[in-house]
Protein backbone atom coordinates (compact mmCIF):
# COMPACT_ATOMS: atom_id res chain seq x y z
CA UNK A 1 0.00 0.00 0.00
CA UNK A 2 1.80 3.14 -0.96
CA UNK A 3 1.61 6.08 1.28
CA UNK A 4 -1.00 8.91 1.03
CA UNK A 5 0.89 11.70 -0.95
CA UNK A 6 -1.73 14.51 -1.56
CA UNK A 7 -4.57 15.45 0.56
CA UNK A 8 -7.52 17.14 -1.53
CA UNK A 9 -9.68 19.55 0.46
CA UNK A 10 -13.17 20.42 -0.45
CA UNK A 11 -15.21 22.89 1.45
CA UNK A 12 -18.89 22.70 0.36
CA UNK A 13 -22.12 24.82 1.80
CA UNK A 14 -25.34 23.47 0.04
CA UNK A 15 -23.53 21.34 -2.61
CA UNK A 16 -25.79 18.71 -2.80
CA UNK A 17 -26.93 19.34 -6.82
CA UNK A 18 -22.81 19.38 -7.55
CA UNK A 19 -20.95 17.41 -4.75
CA UNK A 20 -21.52 14.52 -6.31
CA UNK A 21 -20.04 15.10 -10.47
CA UNK A 22 -16.59 16.46 -7.89
CA UNK A 23 -16.17 13.24 -6.28
CA UNK A 24 -16.71 11.07 -9.41
CA UNK A 25 -14.29 12.70 -10.76
CA UNK A 26 -11.67 12.43 -7.63
CA UNK A 27 -12.90 8.34 -7.99
CA UNK A 28 -11.98 8.07 -11.40
CA UNK A 29 -8.08 9.79 -10.76
CA UNK A 30 -5.08 7.87 -12.82
CA UNK A 31 -3.24 8.58 -9.52
CA UNK A 32 -3.20 4.78 -7.26
CA UNK A 33 -6.32 5.73 -4.68
CA UNK A 34 -4.22 5.17 -1.95
CA UNK A 35 -1.93 7.56 -2.83
CA UNK A 36 -4.66 10.07 -2.39
CA UNK A 37 -7.72 11.28 0.55
CA UNK A 38 -10.71 13.39 0.21
CA UNK A 39 -11.82 15.37 2.55
CA UNK A 40 -15.05 16.90 2.24
CA UNK A 41 -15.90 19.92 4.38
CA UNK A 42 -19.51 20.21 5.14
CA UNK A 43 -19.84 24.14 6.28
CA UNK A 44 -23.31 24.25 7.92
CA UNK A 45 -25.66 23.12 4.89
CA UNK A 46 -29.39 22.86 5.01
CA UNK A 47 -29.46 20.60 2.15
CA UNK A 48 -28.44 16.84 1.40
CA UNK A 49 -24.77 17.45 1.05
CA UNK A 50 -23.38 15.31 3.54
CA UNK A 51 -25.34 12.46 2.50
CA UNK A 52 -23.74 13.18 -1.21
CA UNK A 53 -20.33 12.56 0.61
CA UNK A 54 -21.59 9.79 2.35
CA UNK A 55 -22.49 7.85 -0.45
CA UNK A 56 -18.78 7.62 -1.84
CA UNK A 57 -16.32 5.33 -0.27
CA UNK A 58 -13.27 6.59 1.17
CA UNK A 59 -14.25 10.39 1.63
CA UNK A 60 -13.43 11.55 4.88
CA UNK A 61 -16.32 13.97 5.99
CA UNK A 62 -16.16 16.46 8.67
CA UNK A 63 -18.09 19.52 9.62
CA UNK A 64 -17.23 22.96 10.04
CA UNK A 65 -19.93 25.08 11.73
CA UNK A 66 -17.92 28.12 11.56
CA UNK A 67 -19.27 29.95 7.87
CA UNK A 68 -16.67 30.22 5.57
CA UNK A 69 -14.51 28.32 2.77
CA UNK A 70 -11.28 29.61 4.62
CA UNK A 71 -12.24 28.41 8.38
CA UNK A 72 -13.53 24.58 6.70
CA UNK A 73 -10.04 24.58 4.57
CA UNK A 74 -8.30 25.84 7.70
CA UNK A 75 -10.21 22.84 9.64
CA UNK A 76 -8.99 20.11 7.07
CA UNK A 77 -5.82 21.18 6.46
CA UNK A 78 -5.01 20.63 10.35
CA UNK A 79 -6.52 16.78 9.88
CA UNK A 80 -4.93 15.90 6.22
CA UNK A 81 -2.33 13.13 6.71
CA UNK A 82 -0.21 13.80 3.28
CA UNK A 83 2.49 16.36 2.96
CA UNK A 84 0.65 18.00 0.03
CA UNK A 85 -2.36 19.49 0.03
CA UNK A 86 -4.79 20.50 -3.20
CA UNK A 87 -8.02 22.50 -3.15
CA UNK A 88 -11.15 22.21 -5.22
CA UNK A 89 -15.14 23.17 -5.09
CA UNK A 90 -17.87 20.95 -4.93
CA UNK A 91 -18.81 22.83 -8.49
CA UNK A 92 -15.14 21.62 -10.40
CA UNK A 93 -15.02 18.45 -11.72
CA UNK A 94 -11.56 17.67 -11.97
CA UNK A 95 -9.35 16.32 -14.83
CA UNK A 96 -8.52 12.70 -14.32
CA UNK A 97 -5.15 13.14 -14.47
CA UNK A 98 -5.35 16.33 -12.03
CA UNK A 99 -3.93 14.90 -8.58
CA UNK A 100 -1.18 12.70 -10.93
CA UNK A 101 0.27 15.98 -13.00
CA UNK A 102 -0.08 17.97 -9.63
CA UNK A 103 2.35 14.93 -7.95
CA UNK A 104 4.61 15.45 -11.03
CA UNK A 105 4.79 19.20 -11.22
CA UNK A 106 5.42 18.82 -6.91
CA UNK A 107 8.33 16.59 -7.51
CA UNK A 108 10.48 18.53 -9.82
CA UNK A 109 13.85 20.36 -8.19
Amino acid sequence: MAATKISVIIPVWNGEAVLGRCLTALAAQTLPRDAYEVIVVDNGSTDATAAVARGFAGVRLLSEPAPGSYAARNMAIGVAAAPLIAFTDADCVPAPDWLGRALTAASRP
